[in-house]
């Protein structure tokens, strides 16, 4: 059955089987504005989805990834969009992004953030947002595929900080410079084969890096670890 959505400020129709994907997506349904494009999938689309899982899913987890990843790379061609994995939350109305590879504790970074400054802090989405450029500004937006804990809002936030987060005893913060990212970067989003495509993405991370300050962030899962990266990112620009 065919719906209308609006992800990252972009509507547009999808062709849905499973209650699944509708469940998930169903906040971000509108019927008073046109679509710009359409998704539907074919049999080769769901195959590749369970190729490319390492895990056993249902069929309407694999319709969700596989709509998912057909969004991003039309918003990637035609609308200056990426996708990026991180938990992303906002404070005072700028968005901080937390990222690393699966495991280190992105979520539970997020959540002493939670404890520690309350409703100062509202959750963007803690899985898969979309970063996208408009008028020369980055702004991260909450999607439907929040992760495990479904956590996010149908929300646009500018974006202010981007924290490559790692382990540590000692937590610690610091920058970065942009030109020591990139491929850091490159690993937390979908890199599209296409050479036109993957020169749009490089193009659309050297304007975002520009943009928000990045830092290294290496923290011991403690309350203090929220502190001092809230005293650095958020107080000092206060």
């Amino acid at each position: 059955m065919i719906f209308r959505y609006k992800i990252a400020d972009v509507v547009f129709d999808a062709d849905i089987k499973y209650r699944y994907t509708y469940d998930i997506m169903k906040e971000y349904l509108v019927d008073d504005e046109p679509a710009r494009f359409s998704i539907v999938l074919s049999d080769e689309d769901m195959a590749r989805e369970k190729e490319l899982s390492p895990h056993d899913l249902t069929e309407g987890m694999y319709e969700s990834t596989a709509i998912y990843r057909k969004f991003i790379y039309e918003l990637m061609d035609n609308y200056d969009a990426f996708f990026f994995h991180c938990s992303s939350i906002a404070v005072d109305n700028k968005a901080i992004m937390f990222t690393a590879v699966s495991g280190t504790g992105k979520s539970t970074h997020r959540r002493l953030w939670q404890k520690n400054y309350g409703k100062e802090v509202t959750i963007i989405n803690d899985d898969k947002p979309i970063i996208r450029r408009i008028d020369g500004k980055y702004y991260v937006y909450g999607t439907p595929w929040r992760g495990k804990e479904a956590l996010g809002e149908n929300i646009r936030v500018e974006a202010e900080a981007l924290c490559f987060l790692s382990r540590s005893e000692k937590n610690y913060i610091g920058e970065i410079e942009t030109s020591e990212v990139i491929a850091r970067t490159l690993n937390q989003t979908v890199r599209p084969k296409e050479p036109e495509l993957m020169g749009k993405l490089l193009d659309l991370l050297d304007g975002f890096l520009t943009q928000v300050d990045c830092y290294d962030l290496r923290v011991n899962m403690k309350d203090e670890a929220a502190r001092i990266a809230y005293n650095k990112i958020v107080k000092e620009k206060q």
